[in-house]
């Protein structure tokens, strides 16, 4: 791209963003607790659902909303953290969630070294699909004793070497597709250690998390794309909303019903990665 050609795209941004109507903080702050209350349950920050309800919905410019979005993943994540490192009955467990953050900023480190040299459509397309086929079994098995942990799981050096190889292939994809860490953590850790069950999944892969969202916030405070403002509204709403969550989760049979959750939201997602592959779509690359 010129320097001519970045000029004016970067005006056009500037102009949107000062032509864009201010919006209503109390509507910010409902949207952060209502989907981090959900993600909290989840063990995701919900980034993904928040940067087209910003652009789409309220006509953020696309980089305010991501960086927008990031306060609020940073916000859910690290309150949802706090909360449950401080319940009676806390499943993080501290060893695994250490090597899923140093796994994460390896692996998105990697992946931002790739992110303008892979096919994304094409990826896009086969994480839609691997999404489905995960969410689908997620749910077919909602109902069964795996969603808590077993009694006599005890981390082991096997599952260390699991979190952080799960731990790279979050933080690879993130700045690929866009997507928060916990998308993928959840479901490996579920699946690739089933003694965790889903509420060990979730503590960890929050707590992961809120190192990587944090980085990435921090970079675009740093360019001022941020208003804080309004991520202040918007990330009270979700610091409140994830302790909500992290309450809710913990009651006696919510653990599966947070887990038909985790199932219908990449079934969300998968759908939102088809959509933007759509003919004509502006978001499909």
């Amino acid at each position: 791209m010129s320097t001519a050609t970045e000029s004016a795209t970067t005006t056009a941004e500037e102009h949107a963003a000062a032509s864009a109507p201010a919006p209503n903080k109390g509507m910010l702050f409902g949207f952060g607790l209502l989907i981090s209350i959900w993600g909290a349950m989840c063990g995701i920050g919900g980034g993904l659902f928040t940067v087209p309800f910003l652009h789409f919905v309220l006509k953020f410019p696309m980089r305010r909303a991501v960086a927008t979005s990031l306060g609020l993943v940073f916000a859910a994540t690290s309150s949802a953290t706090i909360a449950e490192t401080f319940h009676s009955d806390s499943r993080i467990h501290w060893p695994l969630a250490g090597t899923l953050i140093v796994g994460s900023l390896i692996g998105a480190q990697l992946g931002f070294r790739v992110a303008k040299r892979i096919d994304t459509r094409r990826l896009k397309l086969l994480f839609a699909v691997a999404l489905l086929f995960v969410g689908v079994r997620i749910l077919v098995f909602a109902g069964n004793g795996s969603a808590v942990a077993d009694a006599s799981f005890v981390i082991e050096n096997k599952h260390l070497g699991a979190g952080f190889l799960i731990g790279i292939g979050g933080g690879f994809l993130a700045p690929i597709m866009g997507i928060g860490g916990g998308l993928v953590a959840v479901p490996a850790l579920t699946f690739g250690i089933p003694s965790l069950g889903h509420l060990g999944a979730r503590a960890s892969s929050m707590a992961m998390a809120t190192v990587t969202s944090a980085r990435s916030f921090w970079m675009y405070l740093k360019t001022r794309e941020a208003v804080l403002s309004e991520v202040v509204a918007i990330g009270g709403g979700a610091a409140i909303g994830s302790m909500l969550g992290v309450q809710l989760v913990h009651l006696e049979g919510m653990a599966g019903v947070a887990r038909a959750m985790m199932g219908v939201t990449l079934l969300l997602v998968a759908g939102r990665f088809a959509w933007d592959l759509r003919p004509g779509s502006a978001c499909r690359d």
